[in-house]
């Protein structure tokens, strides 16, 4: 009996520090590759190898870096609900590279550390590395927090846009995001060109942002808040947002209903 208590008393232990740190302390005192789980969103769903769907709409998927419209449905693409997964790169302390996935987990996690959290954890997690972080690993890191069963980040995002103190590549992730939320707040995440007109609309507003900033970005402003035309409406906010001009953050913030 005395072997068994020692026992119960050194694992409880072993334990008690890592009860009490914090998310992100247990990421950085890992070493190399660190893979988060936690409750994604309802609506997402992935192969746990990279596509991700469900985020915005059913004809928006991601892969790696890439964003992909197909005009097909879910069901004839491997996209099984499941959990997100932050997988981290760290070396000497130092987070390096953040990568997003959802659905199945791997079977094979040789060489990795797992480590399980709630969303409120891995959101809070990935909130402040993408208000600290001035580096790529802030942009990195929103997809898997947008995946995060929790709150949508659109405010700190705002902010981040706004910020002249930071990156140009960080602000302009930022915008990306914020964009893509507009599309699905208005309910034209996945409004396709289905006719001639629609797609020379939506030609139309690339060739109109292809023009110097001080010449398209009042239009496409103008375009993304008011045509009636799904497809050329989403086609003006994601250029828009690809010009990294401020205003496009004030934009976005009054059609997402933030200041």
């Amino acid at each position: 009996m005395r072997y068994l208590v020692l026992g119960v008393a050194a694992i409880a232990a072993s334990i008690e520090p890592a009860l009490g740190q914090t998310l992100s302390q247990r990421v950085l005192r890992s070493e190399g590759t660190v893979q988060v789980v936690y409750p994604s969103k309802p609506s997402v769903c992935g192969d746990g190898r990279g596509m991700i769907g469900g985020l915005f709409g059913r004809s928006t998927y991601f892969s790696g870096v890439n964003t992909i419209q197909s005009r097909g449905n879910w069901s004839r693409q491997l996209c099984e609900p499941g959990p997100a997964r932050a997988v981290v790169t760290v070396i000497s302390g130092e987070i390096t590279r953040i990568r997003a996935y959802a659905g199945p987990r791997p079977t094979d996690t040789r060489d990795v550390t797992t480590i399980d959290a709630g969303a409120a954890d891995a959101a809070a997690w990935l909130s402040d590395i993408v208000a600290r972080n001035d580096s790529r690993v802030a942009a990195d890191a929103m997809l898997p927090l947008l995946l995060a069963d929790s709150p949508e980040p659109w405010s700190l995002f705002l902010r981040v846009a706004r910020d002249s103190s930071r990156s140009r590549g960080v602000r302009r992730s930022a915008l990306d995001w914020l964009g893509r939320g507009v599309t699905a707040r208005l309910g034209i995440a996945d409004a396709e060109d289905d006719t001639p007109d629609d797609e020379m609309r939506s030609q139309a507003v690339f060739v109109l942002s292809q023009r110097p900033k001080s010449e398209s970005v009042p239009d496409l402003i103008e375009l993304a808040r008011s045509t009636k035309h799904p497809s050329a409406r989403r086609a003006a906010i994601f250029w828009l947002g690809q010009t990294g001009d401020p205003r496009a953050a004030d934009v976005f913030g009054e059609l997402l209903g933030l200041r």
